[in-house]
């Protein structure tokens, strides 16, 4: 259910609609243009992938010093 809340799905989504409704109902937008827009949200995506993997990454690697802020003398 969490993926349904995701940018990245509703922009995909949104993407794959523009290109059926364009094709199929003419809505009279250039079909280089849906296609450039096609493929920024395309760039955007996989940028967006790779920045969440980097960060799930820099979590598995986390050292939590909360526990070590005590100075023992």
């Amino acid at each position: 259910m969490q993926k349904f809340k995701s940018r990245k799905f509703w922009m995909a989504v949104v993407t794959a609609i523009l290109v059926v409704l364009n094709d199929g109902l003419d809505l009279g937008v250039d079909s280089e243009t849906v296609l450039a827009f096609a493929g920024i949200v395309a760039t955007w995506i996989i940028g967006e992938s790779a920045v969440d993997a980097t960060r799930k990454k820099g979590d598995a690697n986390r050292v939590d010093y909360s526990a070590s802020d005590e100075v023992s003398e």
